[in-house]
């Protein structure tokens, strides 16, 4: 089937990236302001947050009602350890500096009402990606339109080093960007005609620990992640039968992954950059 015959379908795709998801949130503002709505959202790590949330209010009073969660978000919300307890856990043992457990509360507290699994989503398709450490390979959450949500963004957000991996029905997963930073191929095989891929994956300029083992995994994820989006954009740009908008976020590199002082202005910058993109194509 050719581009002419097959219906529009508009995919959001949206990036890893930690607190720098508030920029995908100013992006998200942009679309919906200019009446582009998602008929599909496929996520990554902290960008599964923000499409589960608005694949369940696939409108502009859905994105701001998520802005409104991002305002409002602090690392205790998270992240709550601190270095010493950081150091207590790598001495147990333990499998990751931070606890899970507060992201899980975190986004458990935010679920709309009646929104627990992807057969509950009504208004867009919804496809949130994590590493099974079992097979090695990228599980695609929403295609069992029986699995769980809250289970999918937690498999999806467990970043190896700072957060567990996440137990689901007998497998273990880990953060999606560890094989796709921004999943256009899921967009692409689920029948995407036009994808807006929104990258604000921090990889150009190291935003870890200037030392040490922290600042050694992300230098490695952040070299990876880096060669994989740019294969996936290729790609994608050269599928006939759809359209590609890529959205690269560059601000805010050097801000520490569990720093939310800056939201309203990362909010603010994506906005801005979302609606150049739009003007500069002639989308508004």
């Amino acid at each position: 089937m050719d581009a002419a015959d097959r219906d529009p379908k508009v995919a959001f795709v949206l990036s890893g990236g930690g607190n720098r998801g508030a920029m995908e949130v100013g992006v998200l503002l942009a679309l919906l302001e200019q009446g582009i709505r998602p008929d599909m959202l496929v996520g990554t790590s902290v960008g599964a947050i923000n499409a589960a949330a608005v694949a369940a209010r696939p409108t502009l009073e859905g994105v701001r009602w998520l802005e409104g969660i991002w305002r409002d978000v602090t690392k205790k919300d998270v992240m709550p350890n601190n270095y010493l307890s950081m150091v207590w856990r790598l001495i147990k043992g333990e499998t990751s500096l931070f606890t899970n457990d507060n992201l899980r509360e975190f986004l458990w507290s935010h679920f709309p009402d009646g929104i627990r699994r992807f057969a509950d989503i009504k208004g867009a398709e919804l496809y949130i990606t994590a590493v099974d450490l079992h097979t090695k390979l990228l599980h695609i959450f929403g295609i069992d339109r029986s699995e769980s949500i809250l289970d999918a963004i937690m498999a999806s957000t467990a970043l190896p080093v700072f957060l567990a991996p996440w137990q689901y029905r007998g497998r273990h997963y880990v953060d999606g960007g560890v094989i796709s930073d921004l999943p256009m191929r899921v967009a692409v095989d689920r029948d995407a005609t036009e994808i807006f891929a929104v990258d604000v994956g921090a990889r150009r300029a190291s935003r870890w620990s200037p030392r040490g083992i922290l600042h050694h995994a992300g230098r490695i994820i952040d070299a990876i992640s880096e060669q994989q989006v740019t294969e996936e954009l290729q790609w994608a740009t050269k599928s006939a039968h759809v359209d590609v908008h890529y959205i690269r976020l560059d601000s805010f590199e050097t801000l520490r992954v569990w720093d939310f002082s800056k939201t309203s202005e990362m909010i603010a910058e994506g906005k801005r950059v979302g609606v150049d993109h739009l003007r500069q194509h002639g989308l508004a």
